[in-house]
């Protein structure tokens, strides 16, 4: 009774400092987004740029595996189509961070004092740091770190669902926006918290559809003190999925997929054109530009699933349509594309976070898990 009055008494909180801070046009949340048109580390655009990426940070990856496109090939003389949608996403940035402060803000105070899972299965995160490992009814979690990239959890189906001839594929799932000031990758796994809804919660609180926890290592990195992993060189999350694949040789690396919500649905369409991925599922993609031709050749025989809502009020269904359109155009095989794009909000979800839910909607949907098993 009385963590629910907290939770309540919370929310009003949030709710009274967000509407002063709009009052007074205080300063949300600084972002480097809008300083290109696809981002300060897109792999399109700056990975290879001295400026931006020094030759070091990619020494981890051959020459073969680096997605790089020279600054010169987006030259607004390309199109002029490209250059509006930069300026539009420029113009847009400051307007979407507020948007996900709102969201961002509700859901670590309602977090506030939330020790158990409706399952009883996960604490609080901060009391699960020197745990370090949590078994589930399907497998078990277990928080991980890479030195020269990220700290994350990695789960593992139970040994029952091993097989010494068959070896089992890995999704790694990119978390959205968030405030991520939680000094533990356990964030991830918190039901009532930033992230939850997604893979690593699900898992963690044991509502995971069997599809997924019967099947799939999981690995999450976690983007401690940055609000996503987007603001992050490309190059991190690869070492980080390529430090999971060393570390468990369970794992097939011939069925990697990947998992990306909101921000990193966005960073998730720029990873997949390094070739490294079986497939993916991406909701509520954030790009509002045009994707270069070569990513889109690059793209051409990757399965996608895309989720998007039209009422989504943070990233427009828009960036999804214009997706999956510039994907189908390019693939002859059509039933390489899917998608799911919704009337409503998914969830029930209105106000400042309306329509941006389809990362839980897909999260909990064990048709996509059958569907990765099947390419």
């Amino acid at each position: 009774m009385f963590t629910k009055a907290y939770k309540v008494l919370g929310l009003a909180l949030a709710q009274v400092l967000i509407t002063a801070a709009f009052a007074f046009d205080l300063p949300l949340i600084e972002s480097n987004h809008g300083k290109s048109c696809f981002g300060r580390h897109c792999v399109w655009r700056a990975c290879c740029n001295r400026g931006h990426h020094k030759r070091d940070k990619f020494k981890a990856l051959s020459r073969s595996d680096r997605s790089c496109i020279s600054r010169k090939s987006l030259r607004p003389r390309e199109s002029q189509e490209t250059t509006q949608s930069c300026e539009d996403l420029i113009d847009r940035r400051s307007i979407i961070q507020k948007q996900s402060f709102k969201l961002l803000y509700s859901m670590t105070l309602f977090s506030v004092n939330s020790s158990v899972s409706a399952s009883g299965t996960i604490t609080n995160p901060m009391s699960m740091r020197k745990q370090k490992h949590l078994t589930t009814s399907g497998g078990s979690i277990e928080e991980i770190t890479d030195a020269e990239s990220f700290s994350g959890l990695l789960y593992k189906p139970g040994s029952s669902n091993f097989s010494s001839a068959k070896k089992n594929p890995l999704i790694l799932v990119l978390h959205g926006a968030g405030l991520n000031q939680i000094p533990t990758a356990w964030n991830l796994a918190n039901p009532f918290g930033e992230h939850a809804g997604l893979p690593p919660s699900l898992l963690a609180s044991g509502k995971a559809p069997s599809e997924l926890s019967d099947n799939f290592f999981v690995a999450s990195p976690y983007a401690f003190g940055k609000s996503s992993l987007y603001e992050e060189p490309r190059s991190k999350t690869l070492r980080f999925l390529r430090f999971v694949l060393e570390q468990n040789p369970q794992i097939d690396p011939d069925r990697v997929f990947l998992f990306g919500f909101s921000e990193g649905a966005t960073l998730g369409v720029e990873l997949l054109t390094v070739g490294w991925f079986k497939g993916a599922v991406i909701a509520s993609y954030g790009f509002t530009g045009k994707l270069p031709p070569i990513a889109v050749q690059r793209l051409e025989r990757v399965p996608i699933w895309v989720f998007h809502s039209s009422d989504d009020v943070i990233y427009s269904v828009h960036n999804s349509d214009r997706l999956v359109e510039t994907l189908r155009n390019a693939n002859k095989d059509l039933n390489l594309v899917k998608y799911t794009r919704y009337d409503k909000d998914p969830e029930g979800f209105s106000g400042a976070v309306q329509g941006h839910s389809t990362g839980i909607t897909a999260s909990k949907s064990p048709q996509i898990y059958s569907w990765m098993l099947q390419i």
